[in-house]
């Protein structure tokens, strides 16, 4: 099995948008099991459209909290208390710096039922550098530039490599952090020039994706200002090949020496 990432949601948050693109969250299924980044409000239904089961994953990790990347966080958790068969095993969960106290917060407003029932919940926050191993991948994270505590992962494994961005400002080191990645997911969420303090428009996104060499770039978490800006690009044939604007459920293969787009389930 080749790893596949699955774009559960490809959206930022936009108030025109929702009906179009869930927020953010993709799977990674490996053959060890499933990888979550993110997981946006209305991303578990989208996680079961795409035929993938959440008993089957194993950790999940978050860039950061703001709403639109966690909404479904609770969800997840109370899902996995009550599935049948019920989970058997722990869950590990990864998020920047104060995810902790957010999570045990999380679990009082919704006390008992996010309670995990014959299973754990191993949390632990990460900061620039930090390492996850896991049985066929090894992780490592790289704080960025956003409104609040925000994470880049970059994950390296047999099956192939990935690196997601997350939401972030313009950081020039996060070109070296994708350096040569078999999939490089990048977001995009300004339309044209536009600058932001915390978002990368898509000229500066382009740049990003272009220096860091990666094999293939994803522009995700796409407003209605930026979608039509990249669309108008590729019209005009100034998208390079391996440049994808992102959709929710689309699945790429990850390989060793690059990666293979196929077409998306149907709805």
């Amino acid at each position: 099995m080749k790893a596949e990432l699955v774009v559960l949601g490809s959206g930022g948050f936009d108030s025109k948008g929702p009906a179009a693109r869930a927020p953010a969250g993709y799977a990674l299924r490996l053959r060890s099991g499933t990888l979550l980044f993110d997981l946006g409000f209305g991303c578990l239904r989208q996680l079961a459209r795409a035929g993938l089961r959440p008993e089957e994953v194993t950790h999940a990790f978050f860039t950061h909290r703001h709403p639109d990347h966690v909404g479904d966080l609770p969800a997840l958790l109370f899902h996995l208390n009550y599935s049948t068969p019920p989970r058997a095993g722990n869950l590990q969960v990864f998020g920047p710096r104060g995810f902790c106290p957010f999570l045990e917060r999380l679990g009082r407003a919704h006390h008992p039922w996010l309670r995990p029932r014959g299973w754990k919940i191993q949390a632990r926050e990460l900061e620039e550098g930090g390492v996850v191993s896991g049985p066929a991948f090894r992780l490592v994270c790289r704080e960025v530039p956003h409104t609040t505590e925000a994470l880049a992962y970059r994950l390296e494994s047999p099956e192939g490599s990935l690196c997601l961005s997350g939401d972030t400002a313009f950081d020039e080191g996060l070109a070296v952090f994708a350096a040569g990645a078999g999939l490089f997911v990048l977001e995009c969420s300004l339309g044209g020039r536009e600058r932001s303090s915390g978002h990368l428009s898509v000229e500066q996104a382009l740049e990003l994706g272009r220096r860091s060499g990666a094999r293939r770039v994803l522009f995700s978490h796409l407003s209605e200002r930026s979608e039509r800006a990249l669309k108008r690009l590729r019209a005009r044939g100034r998208l390079r090949s391996e440049e994808t604007i992102a959709e929710d459920l689309l699945r790429i293969f990850l390989h060793s020496a690059g990666v293979q787009r196929t077409k998306r389930r149907p709805s």
